[in-house]
């Protein structure tokens, strides 16, 4: 795992444990519950961090009921039909599973260990409304196009499933969703549902950035930095203040424009306030490019604001509607250009 910029990043192992679990994510999506209420937004975030261990150190989350009401949905949606392959793909899983993901899908959460790279252990949790009979055929269907055999094992009254020799597991909880994930955590799901186990909720340090984080936007994260990441940030004087960076956590708002809250922790106050300054340096130079002037993107750059607040280097950014419509616009304009 690592952090670039502030961002987090899983590491290229724990990366083909989810990409090579596709095809059963897509499959497991039939096993959701009907009729729960608490599927996406702040009530299935607490649902969510009580069905992950303690040893959760980074969170993720989308709440996709909520952003598919947005314009920026609505462009997705135009830009994925109009790619002729992709849709024939989508529109066949549809038939074959009888389930529409980008319609059905309420909401997604991520929970990983700060050793993930080690234990490839992680959390996914899918809700939203499915019609469970049509989960079995489905997985089938998949394994068959994979050609390799589905998995079915027995753990405290639930059934876990995998196809061929990933190292991820799927179990339905319910009403409550689907869980995909390590070896270890699709069980202590299962364990942490019933009410055994210490869940992430008892991690203080990672609930204390979470508290602060908007959780009903349409998606947040929030992450401590492992001490294995810490030294090698330490040990890199290019990083500046960046270099004692803590955790990291945000979100993004997209239903009236784009409004985006980001904090990175620091070690002390004058770190947050040394990278405040290095950056509205940086923000002063790109106003002044040439390049950025020509194209027009100097106005997108007042829409972003950086702070301090303690130890806490902060940066908003806040466009309406039509300053995210221009600015795709501008960007699919250069991208034509580049290609």
């Amino acid at each position: 795992m690592s952090f670039v910029d502030g961002s987090l990043s899983l590491s290229s192992a724990a990366r083909r444990g989810v990409r090579t679990s596709a095809a059963l994510l897509l499959a497991s999506v039939l096993v959701g519950g009907t009729g729960c209420n608490r599927t996406s937004g702040t009530s299935a975030a607490k649902d969510d961090l009580h069905m992950v261990p303690k040893e959760t150190d980074v969170v993720f989350m989308v709440n996709v009921k909520q952003a598919r009401k947005s314009p920026l949905w609505d462009k997705f949606i135009e830009k994925f039909n109009q790619d002729a392959k992709a849709k024939a793909n989508y529109e066949e899983l549809v038939k074959n599973c009888q389930i529409d993901p980008l319609k059905q899908i309420d909401s997604l959460f991520v929970a990983v260990p700060s050793n993930v790279s080690d234990s490839k252990e992680f959390a996914l949790i899918l809700r939203g409304g499915f019609a469970p009979e049509k989960f079995v055929s489905c997985l089938h269907t998949v394994a068959k196009e994979k050609n390799e055999p589905v998995t079915e094992t027995d753990y405290s009254g639930h059934k876990i499933y995998s196809i061929g020799t990933q190292s991820s597991y799927m179990t339905a909880m319910g009403k409550k969703g689907v869980v995909l994930a390590g070896a270890d955590w699709v069980k202590r799901a299962i364990d942490l549902d019933a009410g055994k186990g210490e869940n992430a909720t008892k991690n203080a340090a990672l609930g204390d950035i979470i508290k602060r984080t908007r959780t009903s936007d349409s998606l947040w994260w929030a992450g401590l930095v492992p001490a294995q990441m810490s030294e090698k940030l330490g040990s890199n004087p290019q990083l500046g203040p960046v270099r004692s960076l803590r955790s990291v956590s945000g979100s993004v708002e997209i239903a009236k424009g784009l409004e985006m809250h980001a904090y990175l922790d620091l070690g002390s106050d004058g770190d947050a306030t040394q990278l405040r300054d290095k950056a509205i340096e940086q923000l002063a130079g790109l106003r002044n490019l040439p390049m950025l002037k020509m194209m027009g993107m100097v106005a997108f750059l007042d829409t972003v604001k950086v702070s301090s607040q303690k130890s806490s280097f902060v940066v908003d950014v806040n466009m309406n509607q039509q300053q995210v419509d221009d600015l795709i616009n501008r960007l699919s304009g250069l991208a034509q250009q580049l290609r």
